[in-house]
């Protein structure tokens, strides 16, 4: 079933997010193929450091929100 890989800015989630984002993109999954897919869609959110990020050749800076 469906392997749905998100890759973010690290600090950009926190528990509410999380849990919200999983909901909704296994929703959308449930809504293309009908309710038998839900038990077989997996969902990972893997922050990455906005430093690891390259963007139009350079390193990405994190978000403001993501500053301390």
């Amino acid at each position: 079933m469906p392997l749905i890989d998100v890759k973010l800015y690290e600090g950009r989630l926190d528990g509410e997010t999380e849990t919200e984002l999983i909901t909704r993109l296994t929703d959308a999954v449930v809504e293309v193929f009908g309710e038998s897919a839900r038990g077989g869609t997996w969902v990972v959110l893997q922050e990455v450091p906005a430093t690891r990020w390259g963007i139009a050749g350079k390193p990405g800076t994190p978000p403001i929100s993501a500053r301390g």
